[in-house]
């Protein structure tokens, strides 16, 4: 019986012990998402993203077709944003510049087109797939959504969790 105690208690304290190295791990990853990142754009300047306010960030690539289809949508959708004060970052993965403004060329993008060369912004935000939209307040994620969207739905969410 008292071994039995024993081995409850051991597991009990095993247990919590785990619960507290996932909670700070998950913490860190947190703080890790709102320090600040500088990348490069398309034009090779150097951008920092904001810690205040309210801002979209897409994650997309060249070789992406439904990043291609939903470009039409953020373009259209951008003045609307701006007379809202949100900002929107269009993030090409780990791609370079001379592919991503080749690709460019088609389009006339009022946005900021930023570099994520190393993909640390994407490990960052844990982006799995392409393309990956986030809706940010404060330097924090309030909503993701993975896959493409229309200009109606990107209206309708950044409403619904940034205004």
């Amino acid at each position: 019986m008292k071994k039995w105690i024993q081995l409850s208690l051991f597991a009990v304290l095993i247990v919590a012990l785990s619960y507290a190295i996932i909670s700070n791990a998950s913490k860190q990853k947190t703080e890790a998402k709102s320090k600040d990142f500088v990348l490069q754009t398309s034009s090779e300047e150097q951008l920092a993203l904001p810690n205040e306010g309210s801002y979209i960030i897409n994650f997309w690539a060249t070789y992406c077709p439904p990043c291609e289809r939903e470009m039409p949508a953020f373009k259209a959708s951008y003045e609307t944003l701006q007379s809202h004060n949100i900002e929107l970052y269009a993030v090409n993965v780990e791609e370079p510049t001379r592919l991503v403004n080749q690709y460019l060329a088609k389009f006339d993008l009022p946005f900021p087109i930023l570099l994520d060369r190393q993909g640390q912004l994407k490990e960052s935000y844990e982006i799995l797939t392409l393309p990956t939209t986030l809706f940010l307040q404060d330097g924090k994620v309030v909503h993701t959504v993975k896959g493409e969207l229309t200009e109606q739905e990107l209206l309708t969410l950044t409403q619904k969790f940034l205004y």
